[in-house]
Parts: structure tokens; C-alpha cells; sequence
């Protein structure tokens, strides 16, 4: 269940704030805080301490790395006509271009257009599990919900950061 953020006083402006193993470092980072994050792990004794204090801010921070150097070198190779390859239409989620149009349907979430999505999020939340407020939940599922304005026009995309990570690593 998506647990909305955006008028908790603890996440009012909350952050979404090199070379490939830097990238591939970041993935697996984020990885990890999602496995860490799951009931079944080891540390589970140590969880509140150690994971629920940064785990949101910190898969944000990382999401948002990710997203920049992957598409700042999309952008590079793809000017000097050295193409990486990745499949651009690979779906990585969904996508809502106008939440305020009561009509507006969802579309797949390119791997390309969910890292703009990262980049200009200007909001983002988290699919919580058992959620009871921002740092009380069970764990924190692999989708992320981003919110942010385009031409005037609201949009939400819902990431699922597993599907992201795998075709970022895959990136060649």
C-alpha cells in the first residue's frame, strides 16, 4: 500500500534530494536496503535501529545517483554515435501523465523516462508495508511512487526499482 508523505512535518521536502562499478555499487546498495528492509532477514533484531532511520531517504538519494549518471551517459554515448546497449522500451512501471484528468490512463514506464521521472520527481513515496506511520511499517516493497509537474499537468509514476536495477546493470 502506497504511503503518502507529502504532509508528514518529518518529510516536507524530503530528499530525492564516475564509472559503471560506482553504478553498479549504487544498484546493489539499493538492493540491499530493500532486502534489509524485508522480514525474513538476519538483522531483523537490529532493523529499527539500523534500517527504518535512513532507509527511505537513503533509496531516494541512491535512486536519484543512479538515474543521473546512467542518463547523463545514455546522453554522451548517444551523441558520439557509440551507443550502449539497452532496450529503450523496456517497462520499468507505470505512468500517469494528468492525475488531475479523472480520464487519464496509465502507460508504460520506459527505463529512459523513469530516469527523467527520478531526475525531476519533485515528490516521492513508498510502498510500505503494514505501514502505521513514516517510520513504522514492516518493510518497504520494490515499487516507489514519484510525483511532479510537467507543462502544468500533475503526473505519477509508479517504479518498480527491481525492473529498474536489472536493466541498469545491464547496460553495457
Amino acid at each position: 500500500m502506497e504511503f503518502d508523505t507529502r504532509e508528514n512535518p518529518w518529510t516536507i521536502g524530503y530528499p530525492i534530494h564516475e564509472c559503471y562499478s560506482i553504478l553498479e555499487q549504487k544498484a546493489f546498495q539499493l538492493l540491499s536496503i530493500i532486502n534489509a528492509s524485508s522480514k525474513s532477514n538476519a538483522i531483523s533484531d537490529l532493523r529499527d535501529t539500523l534500517v527504518v532511520e535512513y532507509e527511505c531517504s537513503e533509496i531516494s538519494r541512491l535512486l536519484l545517483e543512479c538515474a543521473v549518471l546512467i542518463r547523463n551517459e545514455i546522453d554522451l554515448q548517444y551523441s558520439s554515435k557509440s551507443y550502449i546497449t539497452y532496450t529503450e522500451k523496456e517497462c520499468v512501471g507505470r505512468l500517469y501523465r494528468d492525475i488531475y484528468d479523472a480520464k487519464d490512463e496509465c502507460e508504460e514506464l520506459t527505463f529512459r523516462e523513469a530516469c527523467n521521472k527520478i531526475i525531476h520527481a519533485q515528490h516521492i513515496n513508498f510502498d510500505l508495508e503494514n505501514a502505521k506511520g513514516i517510520r513504522l511499517y514492516d518493510s518497504i516493497n520494490n515499487i516507489v511512487y514519484l510525483y511532479g509537474n510537467y507543462q502544468d499537468k500533475g503526473w505519477k509514476a509508479e517504479l518498480d526499482v527491481c525492473k529498474f536495477i536489472c536493466v541498469l546493470v545491464t547496460i553495457k
